[in-house]
């Protein structure tokens, strides 16, 4: 027979993960929550495998401190994304649904439908009979 739980841990388990649950649903994002993730969003010029978040060069520190300006300022995730990329090619670490991207939207999605089909077929796979 399995061993359970006592009760107290159990319920202390649930009120912990409906606090942080709470918290995550009710929480409101502060202008800092808000450049650090988009922060994330953008590509370091300099870097080019890392987010201005990430990047210690000073020329992504430049561009964090834009975009916090900017979102002091009152403008949109979108409004600054446009703006930086109309200056700088392929800024956004993730990049738009369009016809150039498309590849990199669906290969995912293939890789993980691929996976589930040599799976699926490896486990329906007849056994073979023994020699018996």
């Amino acid at each position: 027979m399995p061993r359970r739980r006592p009760a107290p841990a159990a319920v202390l388990t649930a009120v912990l993960a409906g606090v942080v649950l709470w918290g995550l649903v009710v929480g409101e994002a502060t202008e800092g929550d808000r450049v650090e993730a988009l922060g994330g969003r953008i590509r370091c010029p300099v870097c080019q495998g890392e987010s201005i978040v990430d990047s210690p060069t000073p020329y992504a520190r430049d561009i964090l401190a834009f975009v916090e300006d900017r979102v002091a300022e009152g403008w949109t995730d979108e409004q600054i994304l446009n703006y930086l990329e109309e200056r700088f090619e392929g800024i956004r670490l993730d990049p738009r649904f369009s016809g150039s991207t498309v590849v990199l939207w669906l290969l995912p999605l293939a890789a993980g439908l691929c996976a589930v089909f040599l799976a699926g077929r490896r486990l329906i796979r007849p056994r073979e009979a023994s020699g018996d």
